[in-house]
C-alpha cells in the first residue's frame, strides 16, 4: 500500500488529552519513525512551560499522509487549521460532547465538579493519580509515562488544568471543520471507565451524518481510555491497508 513506502514523507501530528503531555505518545511513535514517518507532538503544557504547537511540513507531495492523532479532549485542543488540512484524522476515545445525554449525565457532571473543586483548593495531584489509573485500567499504567507523569507533577499549571477542564461540561452542537474526503479512523476501548459508551456512540453518530466519508469505527477489547500493550503502528497499517 502506497503509504507505507519509506521514501514517502508522510507526517503525523499529535494532541494528548486532559491531564496529560506529549510523552503519552512515546510508544506510540517508535515504530512510525522506524518507518520514516515524520512525528510531532502538540504539548499543552499541563505540566510544563515547554507548549508546542506543530505545524505542517510544506512539500509538494501530492499523494502525502498528512495524519492528525487526537486522544479524548485532544480533538477540542488541536489547531484548526491543523485538522482541516489533515488528510487521515484518528480519535482514540475521543468525544464531541463529553457529557452523554443519558441519565449518567448529572452524574458525571458532579463527578467533574469535585475535580474541579480539588484543582481550586490546589489538591489537583492525588486527583490526578486516580484519574491516570482509572485512565489506563483495566491494564497497568506504562511505566515509562508513569515516570514522567510522576516527574512532571511538581510543574503542574493549575490554571490551565482547571480551564482545560471545563470545555468537558462545555456543549457542543457542531464538529470542527475536515476536509470533504478526510479518511476518519475512530479507536473505542470497551473498558474505557472515563468516557462514557453514550458519549463515543453520539460522537460517531455525529460523524456519520456530518463526513462525506464514514468513519471507519474499530473497537478494542481489554483496553481503558488510555491504550497500552498493543502495536498501534500495526492497527493503523492494517486499517489504511484495508481501504484500497
Amino acid at each position: 500500500y502506497f503509504c507505507f513506502k519509506s521514501f514517502q514523507m508522510n507526517q503525523i501530528i499529535t494532541q494528548h488529552g486532559w491531564g496529560l503531555d506529549k510523552s503519552f505518545w512515546d510508544s506510540y511513535k517508535i515504530e512510525f519513525q522506524k518507518n520514516k514517518w515524520h512525528w510531532q507532538d502538540n504539548e499543552r503544557g499541563y505540566f510544563s512551560k515547554n507548549v508546542n504547537q506543530s505545524k505542517w511540513i510544506k512539500n509538494n507531495l501530492d499523494d502525502q499522509i498528512k495524519m492528525v492523532l487526537c486522544h479524548s479532549l485532544g480533538f477540542h485542543l488541536i489547531q484548526e487549521n491543523i485538522l482541516y488540512e489533515a488528510s487521515h484524522v484518528v480519535f482514540i476515545n475521543s468525544f464531541n460532547n463529553f457529557l452523554p445525554s443519558t441519565k449518567k449525565r448529572n452524574l458525571i457532571y458532579r463527578s467533574l465538579k469535585r475535580m474541579e473543586k480539588k484543582i481550586i483548593s490546589f489538591e489537583a495531584e492525588d486527583m490526578l493519580k486516580e484519574f491516570i489509573c482509572r485512565s489506563f485500567s483495566p491494564n497497568d499504567i506504562n511505566i515509562n509515562f508513569l515516570n514522567m507523569f510522576y516527574k512532571n507533577l511538581v510543574y503542574l499549571n493549575n490554571n490551565l488544568l482547571l480551564n482545560d477542564l471545563k470545555k468537558l461540561y462545555t456543549y457542543k452542537n457542531s464538529l470542527k471543520s475536515f476536509k470533504e474526503n478526510c479518511n476518519v479512523i475512530v479507536i473505542n476501548s470497551k473498558n474505557d471507565l472515563i468516557l462514557d459508551q453514550d458519549s463515543s456512540k453520539n460522537f460517531i453518530e455525529l460523524l456519520n451524518k456530518t463526513l462525506t466519508k464514514k468513519p471507519n469505527v474499530i473497537e478494542l477489547s481489554n483496553q481503558g481510555h488510555c491504550l497500552t500493550n498493543l502495536n498501534f503502528y500495526q492497527i493503523i497499517k492494517r486499517t489504511l491497508a484495508n481501504k484500497v
